[in-house]
Formats: C-alpha cells, sequence, structure tokens
C-alpha cells in the first residue's frame, strides 16, 4: 500500500501488525494521536513503517497516547550469516519520535542493526522494558539512552559475534540503568557466550538463565557474589566440574549471603549415575537459606532422601520444594523435602 494510498484510521487505539518481511504496509500518520497499542512483527530494518512523505519529512512524530510499544526486527535474508549494512529509511536520520505515555517497550531484534533507537524519544520512566538482541547489538544497545524502569529484561541472542571484554562491559553498561528496578531479568541464550565470574559483580540482578555451559566453581560464585539474586537457571550445568568430594549430608555449611529463592539446574553432559550432579545439588540446597522450589532432573531424585535426613540440622530444608524435569523440559512432579506428592 502506498504513502498515499494509506487509509486514515483516526479513532483506532489497538493495532497489531505482522509485515512478514515485505515493505508494503505503512501505518498512517493520522494514527499516531489515538493508538494506545502497538505491535509490529517481521519488521525489516530500511522499512519505511511510517507514512511519511519523502518530500516533506516532519521533525518530530508524537505517539500522544502510547502505551504499549512491541517492535520485533528480522534480517533481510536469515540464511546468511553475513548481512551487508541497509540503507536505513531517510526519515529516521531526521525526525524524532516521541512516546511521552508509553509504559511497555518490548523489542526482538534478529537482524543487524537497530535504527529505530536513533529516532526514539521515550519517557525518563516506564514500566517495562524488554529487550531481545543479539550480542552483535550490545554496542548499539549502550549508545541509546534508555529511561528507568520498573522491570527490565534483557535477552542475548545467538550470533555469530566472538565476545570480548568490551561486549562485557555493555551488558554491564546496560544493566546499570536497573539498580533501581523492582527486577532485573538477564536471559543469555548464546551458547557460545562464555560465562564469567566477574561479569555480574555489583551489577543489581533479581533473574538470570543461562543457557551456555556453566561449571560448578562458577555457580558458586554467582549465587555468592549476587545479593540481590532470587531466581537462577542454568540449563547447561557442567557436572564434570564438581569436585570429588564436595559435601557429606551430615557437614554443617556456611549458608550462603543469598537472597536465591529457585533454582533449577539442567545437565546435557550428565554421567550416569549422576553422583556429581547430586553432590552438587545437595551443596547448593543446604547453604541457600532461603530456597523455596529446586527445579532438576528426574535422574538426581535422591537427592530428596539424602536431604529429608538433614531437616533436623538444617531447618530451611522444611521450606523447600522439589521439581523434578524430565530431559530438562517437561515437568513430572513436584516433592516436598519429605518426598511427598503435591501435583
Amino acid at each position: 500500500m502506498s504513502v498515499s494510498g494509506t487509509p486514515e484510521f483516526t479513532q483506532l487505539t489497538h493495532l497489531d501488525l505482522n509485515f512478514k518481511g515485505e515493505k508494503g504496509t505503512q501505518i498512517p500518520l493520522a494514527c499516531t494521536s489515538t493508538l494506545q497499542h502497538l505491535v509490529i512483527s517481521q519488521i525489516l530494518v530500511d522499512h519505511n513503517w511510517l507514512a511519511i512523505d519523502p518530500n516533506n519529512i516532519p521533525s518530530n512524530i508524537e505517539f500522544n497516547s502510547l502505551k504499549t510499544l512491541h517492535l520485533t526486527y528480522i534480517d533481510d535474508d536469515p540464511s546468511e550469516f553475513v548481512q551487508t549494512p541497509t540503507a536505513c529509511p531517510k526519515w529516521m536520520s531526521h525526525t524524532k519520535v516521541h512516546f511521552p505515555k508509553l509504559a511497555h517497550f518490548y523489542t526482538n531484534n534478529d537482524s543487524d542493526e537497530f535504527p529505530i533507537l536513533a529516532t526514539c524519544v521515550f519517557p525518563r520512566h516506564i514500566e517495562t522494558l524488554d529487550i531481545k538482541a543479539q550480542t552483535k547489538l550490545l554496542r548499539l544497545l549502550v549508545l541509546a539512552t534508555w529511561p528507568q524502569t520498573e522491570h527490565l529484561k534483557l535477552t542475548l541472542l545467538p550470533s555469530y559475534t566472538d565476545m570480548d571484554a568490551s561486549l562485557f562491559g555493555c551488558i554491564r553498561h546496560l544493566l546499570k540503568s536497573a539498580e533501581t528496578s523492582k527486577t532485573a531479568e538477564v536471559a543469555i541464550s548464546n551458547d557460545s557466550f562464555v560465562v564469567e565470574q566477574e561479569l555480574f559483580a555489583g551489577i543489581r540482578v533479581t533473574h538470570l538463565r543461562l543457557s551456555p555451559p556453566v561449571g560448578f566453581e562458577t555457580m558458586v560464585s554467582l549465587v555468592d557474589n549476587m545479593p540481590s539474586l532470587v531466581n537462577l537457571c542454568v540449563y547447561d550445568f557442567e557436572s564434570s566440574t564438581v569436585p570429588d568430594k564436595i559435601v557429606d549430608c551430615s557437614d554443617r555449611l556456611a549458608p550462603f549471603s543469598s537472597k536465591l529463592q529457585q533454582l533449577s539446574i539442567n545437565c546435557l553432559d550428565e554421567e550416569y549415575p549422576p553422583v556429581r550432579t547430586i553432590n552438587a545439588v545437595v551443596y547448593m540446597v543446604k547453604r541457600l537459606t532461603q530456597l523455596k522450589m529446586v527445579k532438576v532432573p528426574i535422574s538426581v531424585i535422591s537427592v530428596v532422601g539424602l536431604l529429608n535426613k538433614e531437616r533436623s540440622m538444617d531447618p530451611h530444608l522444611n521450606n523447600v520444594l522439589f521439581k523434578f524435569t524430565d530431559d530438562g523440559y517437561l515437568d513430572t512432579r513436584t516433592l516436598d523435602i519429605f518426598g511427598n506428592n503435591k501435583y
């Protein structure tokens, strides 16, 4: 649909569009004053998705009523690993797009570029900021001015860019904006990412989900040095890194200085029987005194019986529920520390 032929829906408040990687559809400027919720999926980075006359580009556009904005970008050719730079719409370098009432901003970017960042003007404070982006885009994200937010979620998608010290610095810089947030969630889905023990030191993170391999010492260090962490999920725990003898169930262990309430551990390199994984789970549970739930593979179900014997020594064990999973994916059943079925 051409710019001149774009219909003007002057009373439109909710709009959900899927461009499917095509450039024919545009949003009429008449909608900017009434829209409250805008969702656009599968946008090409060089798509001129606002119906702006290239011969009459405004200096400012204001979405006066918009409260929720969700933008999903895609690669021009997802099959190509290396993309050539694309020419962004001219208006993006000449026009500022204002969102004075925005409360929730979600973006999922699987492309090499993020042109909208250069033109968006956010309010000083929003409720939700949810960013999913490839690792290679971290430097671009740092250049943007992000608002303070109640709930921050940062997801690093898989990419073919090697991590270096400057990229770790970018992650820390982004998380600095969450120092006053109620929740700050980080999910790293890039399996080639090397989880450094010092990466999150001194940074407030409440939820951490890790897909890359994580060794025993790294997991312990994360818990011990992230006092705000309440939920930790390690998808690829390297059981081979667990020392031969780290704990007897009868040992008294000093508690972590941790608020962790939920711990999820999955093993992709698991031996059988999974003695090292069982020892690691016992060690962590005994030291996490505020723990409420543990999710582990069904193969380590014997930890319940081992820890049940220690309830008098470690009273916090009475409050722990175990959720056992099948191959790390399907929840099978939930038991309390006594081994009773919950559902």
